[in-house]
């Protein structure tokens, strides 16, 4: 049961420690806008033990555990009036530079398609005049 008692400990301990105030954290507000800090939490534990009997009858018991936990800064949400930002502390991540540039490319793709819709309607009209 000593096992039990230990995995129980460090769970509820662990528990403590985890919160959405953890990971996103406590906002403040400067000039008007609203700063709030997202974190990287990381957690991990072990623990054994066993229990035994020597030969001449005599039991025994042990157990050990232990844990650790890791949390890092990783970007901010900047919110005004107008809208809401992220801003990574890291240098930026493929995910990140996608987000930056999806509205230029998608403007760039509507232009080409709007053009490509002017240019077959053009092309049919023409066709059509010939005949």
């Amino acid at each position: 049961m000593i096992v039990d008692d230990l995995l129980k400990t460090i769970t509820e301990e662990i528990a403590n420690m985890v919160s959405t105030k953890t990971v996103i954290g406590e906002h403040i507000i400067v000039e008007g806008k609203t700063i709030i800090p997202v974190t990287k939490v990381s957690f991990g534990f072990g623990s054994g033990g066993g229990e035994g009997k020597m030969k001449a009858g005599e039991g025994g018991t042990g157990g050990g555990g232990g844990g650790g936990a890791s949390i890092q800064p990783v970007a901010f949400l900047v919110v005004t009036p107008e809208d809401v930002q992220v801003f990574s502390i890291k240098g930026k991540g493929a995910l990140s530079q996608l987000t930056e540039i999806m509205p230029e490319m998608m403007e760039k793709y509507k232009s080409v398609m709007e053009e490509k819709s002017k240019d077959k309607t053009g092309e049919t009209e023409t066709n059509g005049n010939q005949s």
